[in-house]
């Protein structure tokens, strides 16, 4: 109740719809063990649904989330990109991996200072070999060459579509916001590049500094409601504790 009140606030006061995606481990278990939450389809039909009842309205989402499933972080992000009205993503602490796709759809990534995002390369793997860069998957089937096996040699040939399907997405979203180079030339394919190719490990915290030098269209002018409402999550369990 806390929390939508909050909400009520805030859109009153930034003048848009505001929905959350905030995947925490709150303090509910399954038989004592935390729950991981994660961007699945379940998301993704919430989200098209407000995304669709709000097409008259600018639209603020404020993600806080480790990642998840590809094509749920794909719709997401494709329907907030077609949105008519601006958009701003909101990131009070981190928004990795898929999340960190979904920004990529807004007109605005509006980050705290010591925010973070991360790489969109994509991770390929199963339940008995392990998940892995999708890169990491080529350079071991062109590595051994002939004495890849057969399993890695599948994992290779799923690792270069998804990377295709990655960079495509990727430059769809980010088409007409990449700031120019120096001399004027376009860097869409420079930034999509460094972040979909699994040059940096997977979890490379990029800084709102670092997002910006890459050309995204990143803003620190945080509101400082945002962390408010952020405190209205109870988490777990309490390691760190302060007197304010």
């Amino acid at each position: 109740m806390r929390r939508m009140s909050k909400l009520r606030a805030m859109e009153k006061q930034h003048g848009c719809k505001i929905l959350t995606m905030i995947h925490r481990r709150e303090a509910i278990s399954v038989f004592g063990l935390p729950v991981y939450q994660y961007i699945d389809e379940e998301d993704a039909e919430q989200i098209l649904r407000w995304i669709r009842q709000y097409q008259d309205y600018p639209l603020e989402l404020i993600l806080h989330t480790p990642g998840g499933q590809l094509h749920a972080s794909i719709q997401i992000a494709r329907a907030l990109r077609r949105h008519p009205k601006n958009t701003r993503v909101i990131i009070p602490h981190y928004s990795m991996s898929g999340g960190t796709i979904i920004a990529l759809a807004a007109n605005e990534i509006v980050m705290d200072k010591d925010a973070v995002i991360g790489p969109i390369d994509p991770q390929i793997g199963d339940f008995m070999r392990g998940t892995f860069p999708a890169a990491s998957w080529i350079y071991a089937a062109e590595t051994k060459k002939e004495k890849a096996d057969d399993a890695t040699l599948v994992m290779s040939d799923i690792s270069r579509k998804a990377l295709k399907l990655t960079r495509d997405v990727a430059k769809e979203l980010l088409e007409g916001k990449i700031q120019p180079g120096p001399s004027g030339e376009s860097r869409l394919d420079e930034v999509v590049d460094k972040l979909v190719s699994g040059e940096m490990i997977h979890s490379t915290p990029l800084s709102a500094a670092d997002a910006k030098a890459l050309g995204l269209p990143i803003s620190t002018d945080f509101p400082q409601e945002v962390h408010e409402f952020m405190k209205l999550f109870k988490p777990v369990k309490k390691n760190v504790e302060y007197v304010e």
